[in-house]
Formats: structure tokens, sequence, C-alpha cells
């Protein structure tokens, strides 16, 4: 029976559904991604309802014709004069809880219950000559009640019967979330046209999260060059993408507010007391793999992804995630 709902699961979420390794520096003007992460869909069959359990965004992406100016002047920057360009405006909702979602009391000994509801503004500049680029991202929202994370949950499981999540009441509570993202990322290794490895390095800062990390993309297949392809260089884009990725990340966390509490929320009494209980506290180090399939036809990109990560908070597991995301271009 799991088995049969985590393939619905995976046929309805690919119907609506981003792999975080496809570049979108080929030669697009305007494309719209509808992405969901799951820890449901599992390759191994062994989907949960814990930690970061959901996230779904909805992403426009373009390419400006007229020059940046005021922050996106001065906080997204640009690769050089033979940059491909794509700008993003995006909405997400994330979800996170405990491993038990049956009991109302408080779990100190895991994660809260959180939710954040972020808009996000950025920039990917890639470089195809000189194979990097540059990803820069500001993101405003907020998370607690206010991003209704209990209405959806519970809305949603209803409509699976699934079980009902009743320990809502001890979420993190609300608080402004404002941060500033950057990735780079270079080619390191490319024998051919069917083999492409890159590093990359981020920094997260601002009220939701702080830190970094790096990691490497491996990519194999039939497909684009992740750069794009230079201007003039009489190449023609493929129509038709099948590829696998793998990219292990090491991260270290500083804070991190959907796991530790936002901004102001001392003044939360309820927050206060179930922190003075709290064992679960935040592991700085954690490292991640991703790996799945691309396939891309004409408008179309469709990728799935499988996220396994180490466990954020000490005392707690590691987690896995799945991703379904599907870009069409306009």
């Amino acid at each position: 029976m799991r088995a049969l709902m985590i393939a619905l699961a995976i046929i309805l979420f690919s119907i609506r559904a981003n792999s975080q390794v496809i570049t979108t520096a080929d030669s697009i003007h305007r494309m719209l991604r509808i992405y969901e992460d799951n820890d449901f869909m599992n390759v191994r069959g062994k989907g949960t309802d814990e930690s970061y359990t959901n996230g779904t965004r909805l992403d426009y992406f373009y390419q400006r014709q007229s020059a940046p100016r005021f922050i996106d002047k001065w906080l997204l920057p640009r690769t050089g004069k033979n940059a491909i360009n794509t700008t993003h405006w995006s909405l997400m909702h994330i979800m996170i809880t405990p491993e038990d979602i049956r009991t109302p009391k408080y779990q100190p000994n895991d994660y809260s219950y959180a939710a954040a509801l972020i808009l996000a503004h950025g920039l990917d500049s890639y470089d195809p000559q000189r194979k990097f680029s540059l990803q820069s991202e500001l993101i405003m929202g907020v998370m607690g009640p206010l991003a209704f994370g209990e209405e959806l949950q519970k809305w949603f499981h209803k409509v699976l019967g699934y079980t009902r999540p009743r320990g809502w009441d001890n979420q993190l509570p609300n608080a402004p979330l404002l941060n500033y993202n950057f990735t780079y990322e270079k080619m390191v290794w490319q024998p051919g046209p069917a083999l492409e490895m890159i590093g990359g390095a981020s920094g997260y800062a601002g009220t939701m999260l702080d830190g970094a990390a790096v990691h490497a993309t491996l990519r194999a297949g039939h497909m684009n060059p992740y750069f794009g392809i230079p201007r003039g260089s009489g190449l023609q884009e493929k129509k038709f993408q099948v590829y696998a990725f793998l990219r292990p990340t090491v991260e270290y966390t500083l804070y991190n507010a959907l796991l530790e509490g936002g901004l102001f929320s001392w003044r939360n009494s309820r927050f206060e007391i179930n922190r003075s209980f709290k064992t679960a506290t935040l592991n700085p180090w954690v490292s991640r793999i991703d790996y799945g399939v691309t396939l891309a036809f004409r408008r179309y990109i469709l990728a799935y992804t499988q996220k396994t990560q180490s466990a954020s908070l000490k005392g707690t597991r590691q987690h896995e995630v799945g991703n379904v995301s599907l870009y069409i271009r306009l």
C-alpha cells in the first residue's frame, strides 16, 4: 500500500512539479519552474513525514533587456559582458515537523514544528566562455503561524487520508525573514561534452540562515553545457537531453531560524519555556548528497532528485527528501 501511495505521489507531483543542478543558462527568454520537495517521495520506498518534510516553490525566470538598477545593480552581480543573465522571482513554502506527529506534546529531543513563506528575487549570471557563474538571491518572508503551515499540512493529510498532525500548537513563533544568498561555480573538469564536473561554494547571511557550503556537481549524459553555449560559437542547443547527476555538499551552519527560532522569538513566553527543555540542538556541520536524472525535450525539462542529508540537530536522524521539478519554456 505504501509503495502504491509513493507511486501516486510521484505521478501527481510530476504533473504539477527542481533539481538544484539544472542550469537556466541556455538561451531562454522566459521559463516557469514548478518545484516540489517531499520526504514521502523516497526511492527506497521508505517515505517519512519528519524534519524538513515539504517545500513547494514556484519560479519565474526571464532575461531582462534593460540594465539593472538599485538593489539589482549592487547585490546581484554579473559575470561580465559575455554573460547569460537570468533573473527570477520565486514564491516558496517550507514545512518542518518532528518524527512523531501524532502527539500534541512538545518534543524537546526532536525538530520543532516550523513553517515559512518566502518571496525570493535573484540573478543567475553564467559566463559560457570562461565557464563560471555567479548566483545571487534576496530572500524576504515570514515564519511561524503567519506562514499557514498547520492549515496546509492538516488539509493535505486529510485529502490523502494520512495521519493527522496534532503538535502544531508548539510551532516556532512568528518572525520576519530576510536573507542574502550567494553561490560561485566553476568548471573544474570536462573531458568531453558528455561529462562535466563543476565545483562551487555558497554563503548565506541574514535572519533566516547564516552559514557556508562547498559542493561538487558531476553530470553525465546527452546534455547542453552547464554554463551555456558561447555566442558566435556556431554550436546548437540540444532539443533532447537525458543525463544523470551527482552533487555532494558539505555545509557549516552558524544559525538557522527554522530550527532555532527567529528574530524576536524570545518575546514569546511559550517558546522560551520550550527552549529551556530543548535537547536537540543545532549540529553545525552537515553533509548532503543529491543525485537523480533529468529529461528534457523542446520546451519541457523534468527532473527527479533524491536528497540525503545528515542530521541537522544533534541526536536526530539523517533524512531523505525527494524532489520533482518541471520546467516549462514560455
